[in-house]
């Protein structure tokens, strides 16, 4: 049986963004009473950035050149959405205080839309995986959630929810490494969730008790090693992220 671990984010503050000051210095700088001189607003783009690569250091994140982080992205550590400027953008990895860089990605972001930025894989073939987050909109009464596969030594799963008097409910089927599913919409409310191994059905990973509220988009990461190497610590676990 893998190791059962489970991990809870809400919000995570420790990852500051420095690098687009100078774009609410241009606003402020932009602001004048004759309307003919107000600069038009910049097209903005929200990425939210998640550190998953088991074995990796904590990173800086540089952007054209210029480090993004006020904090190092330690392992695990979820930004929320931050304010990219919209367009080409290209994105440099390096671990903390070194000049190496060990991931160098192009990205195009559109105007408007949002992205959840993954860095995955074991440390010696560390990437970047980058997911359009959809607009989803659920109900009252009703969540949305979503899963994401980044145990590197896990197999494909299957993803069980279950409710008090509800029984369970196969969510997400055959999801394998790397796979980000699209968000499925569930009541909201207190519920519970399985990750099992899709061949024998062995539970692999229990996330209990969790409340979701009416509204709210969400996205079940799992993480970590199935089976840690020696002298590694970070065993399967379960984050929530929260996308609304």
């Amino acid at each position: 049986m893998l190791v059962v671990e489970m991990r809870k984010i809400i919000k995570n503050f420790r990852f500051l963004p420095i690098a687009f000051l100078g774009l609410f210095v241009g606003l402020i700088s932009g602001c004048d009473t004759d309307d003919e001189d107000v600069a038009p607003l910049p097209e903005i783009s929200y990425v939210g950035l998640y550190h998953a690569s088991p074995d990796a250091p904590s990173l800086d994140i540089l952007m054209e050149n210029g480090r993004i982080n006020y904090y190092p992205l330690r392992y695990a550590d979820y930004t929320n959405y931050l304010n990219f400027y919209a367009g080409e953008r290209t994105m440099r990895v390096s671990p903390v205080s070194a000049s190496n860089v060990v991931v160098d990605t192009t990205f195009t972001f559109e105007t408007g839309e949002a992205y959840s930025l993954f860095y995955v894989n074991e440390y010696d073939n560390i990437q970047a995986m980058l997911v359009e987050d959809e607009e989803v909109a659920p109900a009252p009464g009703e969540a949305a959630v979503r899963f994401v596969h980044l145990s590197p030594d896990a197999p494909e799963v299957n993803v069980i929810r279950s409710e008090e008097n509800e029984g369970e409910t196969l969510l997400i089927e055959d999801q394998g490494y790397l796979g980000a599913s699209s968000f499925v919409t569930v009541a909201s409310g207190l519920q519970s969730y399985q990750v099992n191994l899709a061949a024998t059905g062995e539970e692999g990973l229990s996330i209990p008790d969790l409340n979701l509220r009416s509204g709210g988009v969400y996205t079940i990461v799992a993480r970590g090693y199935a089976s840690p190497p020696a002298g590694n610590t970070n065993n399967l676990s379960a984050d929530i992220l929260v996308n609304n």
